[in-house]
C-alpha cells in the first residue's frame, strides 16, 4: 500500500545508496580477509586450487622428501598461526562494518529520522567515528602483516620453497591484503559522505517541521 511505497522510497535516496555501497565494501573486506588466510600454503600451481584436499593429501609437498617435507609442513603451520589473529580481527571489523549500515538502512526504511530528527545527528556522529576508527584499524592491519612477513618463520619458509622451485611464498603483501586495505579506505570515504548527507537531511527535516509553526 501507500505506506510500503513511502518506506521503499528511502532506498532511492542518496543516503540509502551510500549505505548500500558501505554494505558492499564491507562484504568485499570480509572476502579479502578470509582469502588472506584461507589456506596454509601459497603454492600457485593448478593443484593448489584443491585447497584443503591438496594439502591434506600431501600434494603441496610433492617436491620435498624426508626432513625437508616435515620442515615445510611445520613452517606452514607456524606461518598460518601467525597470520590467523590478524585475519580474524580483519573479519571481525568487516562484520561490524557490514551490520552497521544494514541497521541504518532499516532505520531509514522505518522512517525513524522523520519522527526523530535528532537521530540524523547521532547517525552523523557514528559515521564520523567509524570513518576515523578505520584509519588506526588499517594501520594495525598492515603493521601486523608486515611484522609477520618480516619474521624468521616467513623468511625460512620462503627460502625453503624457493630452493625447491616453488613460487608464491614471498614475504610480502598479497593482492587480497592490499585489496582489503584499499576497500577500507573507500569505506572510510563512504562513511564521511554518509555523514555529510545525514547533516543535509537533518537540515531539510528541521526546516519542514518549522514551516507549520511559522504559518
Amino acid at each position: 500500500g501507500p505506506l510500503e511505497r513511502r518506506r521503499c522510497r528511502y532506498l532511492h535516496t542518496g543516503r540509502a545508496c551510500c549505505q548500500m555501497v558501505e554494505v558492499l565494501l564491507a562484504a568485499l573486506i570480509l572476502v579479502c580477509s578470509s582469502v588472506s588466510t584461507g589456506s596454509v600454503g601459497g603454492y600457485t600451481g593448478l593443484p593448489a586450487l584443491g585447497g584443503i584436499y591438496y594439502y591434506q593429501y600431501g600434494g603441496a609437498y610433492s617436491g620435498f622428501s624426508g626432513a625437508d617435507g616435515e620442515r615445510a609442513q611445520q613452517l606452514d603451520q607456524r606461518f598460518y598461526l601467525l597470520k590467523l589473529p590478524i585475519a580474524r580481527a580483519a573479519m571481525a571489523v568487516g562484520g561490524c562494518l557490514l551490520v552497521f549500515p544494514c541497521v541504518l538502512i532499516l532505520v531509514g526504511v522505518l522512517r525513524v529520522p522523520l519522527h526523530f530528527p535528532t537521530w540524523l545527528l547521532i547517525e552523523c556522529t557514528l559515521d564520523i567515528v567509524t570513518a576515523g576508527g578505520t584509519v588506526p584499524a588499517l594501520y594495525y592491519f598492515f603493521h601486523s602483516l608486515l611484522r609477520v612477513y618480516d619474521s624468521s618463520v616467513c623468511k625460512e619458509r620462503e627460502q625453503l620453497y624457493q630452493s625447491k622451485g616453488y613460487q608464491g611464498f614471498w614475504c610480502s603483501l598479497h593482492g587480497a591484503e592490499i585489496a582489503a586495505g584499499l576497500l577500507g579506505c573507500l569505506a572510510a570515504m563512504a562513511y564521511l559522505l554518509s555523514a555529510g548527507l545525514a547533516v543535509r537531511e537533518y537540515r531539510t527535516v528541521h526546516e519542514q517541521k518549522q514551516k507549520p509553526v511559522q504559518l
